[in-house]
């Protein structure tokens, strides 16, 4: 993978022309128009993934890929000149799956000439804004993969197709360019951008998606001329009311004359908008081709009779051609090309349509998709160090979390039947693999390598606790002694607070595995979490303890149990601090504390604790809620907040109220329990000698009996900051970009919706810095969330939304979530941080990166029965050494080829971000792994499916001067 540490260099250009023999001619002289022939088959939306595969539940949408793959395929053997384009690997894999072996060679037959071209290539079209890369990168090569096994290596495809995502990040193209495209097509973007770029021709471009990769992440990148759609008036699918070319002149409609000049006028007005002679234009669209003969028919005459007019003077040329053939034809124009830096959100369709409300729609769903990444980082991973072979349980969870990415997965845009699908498939993934996982943790502490069966069925009981997120867990509350088992995904020591939900009047003793005694401690679950009505639990509390330096790639092991004694029970009893009205409160943990106002109850400071002496900020936080606009999308003016829209009735939001307070003191943590209303509450816990504050929130059931839509957000000031209307972001999770309110890098904002059309994805932090010398402040989160700075010092983040009307966008529901006949709650953190907290050491940048690894990779945490005489396992590590702390190990998993493994490594840190880590470092592969004896190592692309040696990708002129002028 390429490292995020590498210098910027600008990129000598050669004008070298690839020539591709399966593409059509473009003549001299001519426009010429490349129809790319393609269906757009989301994985999931208003029907379930499977339920489109089949064709089943028509009344719901029309959509068979089935039939669309044996339809075109049958279309394509009558003529060699048709060209079809393909993305979506998760139903080309079904498809697959169900071919006879005689269907199967005249597919590879068709991708081996060009006719048929795999485009994309990932297990979905995933969306670029709730996504992190991580998953991006897992659900790619998983389509990749499949693809480059199935088809060969000539099938690779050359064209990213993010057609239909809602805005496009820069850290997806520099993924994508890492991983080998040449380039990148997709349909959306703002309307303002896209009617200042047609009118000063610049829809097409080389996006610099990277300052640290420098030329390894420059992509050419187009916007499409009509969306994905086809132009108005020549959509011939069975879906389509369009007209048909009727070209015989005996019969009655006779209309060649008029389609000619209907498409060739259309012809002229693209023209214009593009540099090239040479443009595109896409055929098709949602679920389209279930009948391509209607497609190829009208297509075959479009092109004999528009072509025909060239004896009569015309120079337009049309050919069926591919996103590719597109590509390289451009490239030979050799043409120089403008830069962009930024990216392209957010995304509006109209003055109040922006689409910054599903950047935390379905909180939940967001909150399990990234758990389940982490546990499938781990499992990856333990079953490599065993030096196992890819099974159906990896696979499986593999592909689950591959349709999780998907662009109306993650994004919460999808039906509730569908999103329920997409839950079901994870937790039925995870549970396929839990045994297994749990065996192949236990055999690789103990040393004992058993065989397959073994690792499948672990005979030992066993639990992750899946309702941990509302402090329940059947096992802990009924067994009364246990084993904690930590497996630690990162390769570096990891040391982390662990919260196990334990029954009342119960005192427990905590040993490591040499029997010595670790300190814990008892606290109350909130009451909050305790009066949701459909938990069904016994525990009231939660034992903390530390589990210190758990190895890399590795676990430790400890023992809880029961005992009766009151004076350790008295002992790890939290104390509940008295709270005197009008006075203020505070709390610390002897690194920092925390100031509540005595008056409204609000977290008002922090003070940090110092060599030089306390240093205190004003910081300050609460919950708030905008109202959603409620509409009947009649016109923009009328438009609604919705699954994907966000539009606050007002841009300021309304206070919950004071909050009720508990706090609570110990051993290892403080905690201050605030409860808003019975809807809304959260806990701020420090805990001992952390450099950070941890807030977690909980929302729902969100009472709509007002009739009014409700938008939570958590917002967190620094006073007297200032931050000149700019904050930064992640990039899904990577790199971070500036943000300005009220601008946009590349063409002058109107501004119409001032507090949504100022909201941007924020998939692991958001931070300010200031330009009075008051530092910086970064909040962390725990899943993809909605955010901004809309004032200096300020930041905040929506954490929950419910609505009452749908936003028209095709859902066809309003986002109106609920789980037991309620409205669903949500629970999640915020991790929060300030410059002054840094150190010699590691500096702030260090300090945000590393604990956001720490928030990616959780450890997976298993309770397990204790076997009779059996010893308690000692620390192991998969690792020889540990990396260094800027390298994150990505990836390590086993391959599709016995005995081949993929490694990923990364250097976290951005070019000059660090003052104590963006440096370049070394890596030992040899002998990094402890259970492993190499015998090759060979580098890739990032999507593992090309060697690097291999990977020339095309070169493209560049306007350097106008790029000085954007970023000078």
């Amino acid at each position: 993978m390429g490292l995020i540490g590498t210098a910027f260099a600008l990129l000598w250009l050669s004008s070298a022309i690839f020539a591709n023999p399966s593409c059509p001619e473009s003549p001299e002289g001519m426009v010429t128009v490349h129809l790319v022939c393609h269906t757009h088959d989301d994985v999931g939306w208003l029907k379930t993934v499977d339920q489109y595969f089949y064709g089943a539940r028509n009344s719901i949408q029309r959509a068979g890929v089935q039939y669309i793959l044996d339809s075109v395929v049958d279309e394509l053997k009558k003529d060699a000149s048709r060209k079809f384009s393909y993305v979506e690997s998760a139903f080309l894999y079904r498809w697959w799956n169900q071919q006879l072996p005689e269907m199967q060679d005249t597919f590879k037959e068709l991708v081996s000439s060009g006719q048929l071209e795999l485009v994309n290539g990932g297990w979905c079209m995933n969306d670029e804004a709730a996504a992190h890369y991580n998953g991006i990168i897992d659900q790619m090569t998983l389509g990749l993969a499949f693809m480059n096994n199935t088809f060969g290596t000539d099938s690779r495809p050359r064209v990213a197709w993010q057609i239909d995502p809602f805005g496009h990040a820069r850290e997806q193209a520099s993924l994508f360019a890492q991983m080998g495209f040449d380039g990148l097509f997709f349909g959306r973007l703002d309307y303002n951008d896209k009617d200042k770029r047609w009118k000063d021709n610049d829809l097409e471009m080389v996006w610099q998606a990277s300052e640290s990769l420098g030329e390894a992440a420059w992509l050419f990148t187009g916007v499409l001329p009509n969306g994905y759609n086809p132009p108005k008036g020549f959509c011939f699918d069975d879906l389509c009311n369009d007209e048909p070319i009727m070209d015989d002149p005996m019969l009655e409609d006779y209309n060649v004359d008029l389609k000619v000049i209907a498409f060739l006028a259309t012809v002229k007005v693209q023209a214009k908008a593009y540099r090239s002679n040479n443009i595109i234009m896409t055929m098709g669209s949602d679920f389209m081709y279930q009948n391509a003969g209607t497609w190829y028919k009208n297509l075959d005459k479009l092109i004999k009779y528009v072509n025909a007019r060239q004896s009569e003077g015309s120079n337009v040329h049309v050919v069926y051609s591919t996103p590719s053939c597109y590509l390289d034809a451009l490239h030979s124009d050799n043409i120089t090309w403008n830069t962009k830096q930024d990216d392209f959100f957010p995304y509006a369709s109209d003055p109040h349509a922006f689409w910054t409300g599903y950047f935390t729609s379905r909180p939940a769903l967001k909150g399990y998709i990234r758990k389940t990444n982490a546990y499938l980082q781990a499992l990856k991973q333990v079953i490599t160090l065993r030096g196992m072979s890819r099974d159906s349980s990896l696979e499986s969870l593999a592909q689950a979390m591959g349709v999780a990415q998907h662009h109306d997965a993650i994004t919460g845009t999808a039906k509730q039947h569908v999103t329920d699908d997409y839950v079901l498939r994870l937790s039925r993934a995870s549970q396929l693999s839990a045994k297994g996982f749990t065996a192949g943790v236990r055999e690789l502490s103990t040393g004992k390598v058993d065989d397959q069966e073994i690792f499948e069925a672990d005979p030992i009981l066993s639990s992750f606790c899946p309702m941990a997120n509302i402090s329940s867990c059947t096992f802990t509350e009924t067994q009364s002694d246990f084993h904690v088992v930590i497996y630690n995904s990162i390769a570096r020591p990891l040391s982390k607070y662990i919260r196990i939900p334990v029954p009342d009047a119960t005192a427990y003793k905590v040993t490591d595995y040499q029997g010595n005694g670790v300190v814990s401690q008892l606290v109350p679950i909130p009451s909050s979490v305790l009066d949701i009505p459909y938990r069904n639990s016994t525990a009231t509390q939660e034992l903390v303890f530390l589990a210190d330096q758990v190895p890399a790639l590795g676990s430790a092991t400890y023992v809880v149990s029961r005992t009766s004694s009151l004076k350790v029970m008295k002992k790890l009893k939290s104390t509940k601090r008295e709270i005197i009205p009008g006075e203020d409160t505070v709390v610390h943990n002897g690194a920092m504390s925390l100031t509540l106002d005595g008056v409204t109850g609000l977290l008002k400071s922090v003070s940090i604790f110092t060599t030089e002496g306390v240093k205190e900020q004003q910081i300050s936080q609460n919950m708030l809620w905008y109202a959603g606009m409620n509409g009947d999308n009649s016109h923009f003016g009328r438009r609604a907040s919705g699954a994907y829209i966000f539009r606050p009735n007002g841009t300021d939001p309304e206070t919950i109220g004071e909050p009720e307070i508990e706090v609570y003191e110990g051993e290892l943590v403080n905690e201050i329990h605030q409860k808003y209303s019975p809807w809304a509450s959260q806990v701020i816990r420090l805990y001992k000698g952390s450099f950070y504050v941890e807030v977690e929130w909980m929302v729902g059931p969100i009472p709509i009996d007002d009739d009014t839509g409700k938008e939570i957000i958590m917002r967190y000031s620094v006073a007297d900051m200032v931050t000149d209307s700019t904050f930064y972001t992640d990039s899904n999770g990577r790199e971070t970009i500036k943000r300005v309110i009220d601008h946009r890098d590349t063409w002058t904002l109107n501004v119409t919706e001032p507090v949504a059309g100022n909201y941007y994805p924020v998939t692991s932090r958001i931070l300010v810095d200031s330009s009075n010398d008051m530092g910086s402040f970064v909040v962390l989160n725990d899943r993809a969330q909605g955010g901004s700075s809309l004032n200096d010092g300020e930041i905040e983040l929506m954490v929950h939304r419910r609505l009452l009307d749908d936003d028209a966008f095709g859902v066809g529901e309003a986002l109106n979530e609920t789980a037991y006949n309620i409205g669903l709650i949500a629970r999640g953190t915020h991790l929060l941080l300030h410059s002054d907290f840094a150190t010699t050491d590691c500096d702030f940048t260090c300090q945000h990166r590393l604990l956001a690894e720490q928030k990616l990779m959780e450890p997976v945490v298993i309770f397990q029965e204790i076997v009779d005489g059996s010893p308690v396992p000692a620390p192991s590590s998969g690792l020889n050494s540990n990396l260094p702390e800027q390298v994150h190990l990505l990836t390590l998993e086993p391959w599709y080829e016995e005995g081949q493994y993929l490694v990923r490594l990364e250097n976290m840190f951005a070019a000059g971000e660090s003052d104590t880590h963006s440096q370049t470092v070394t890596v030992d592969l040899e002998n990094l792994l402890s259970l492993w004896t190499l015998s090759n190592i060979r580098e890739t692309v990032l999507s593992a499916n090309q060697w690097l040696e291999d990977s020339q990708r095309l070169q493209w002129n560049v306007n350097e001067s106008e790029k000085a002028a954007r970023i000078g």
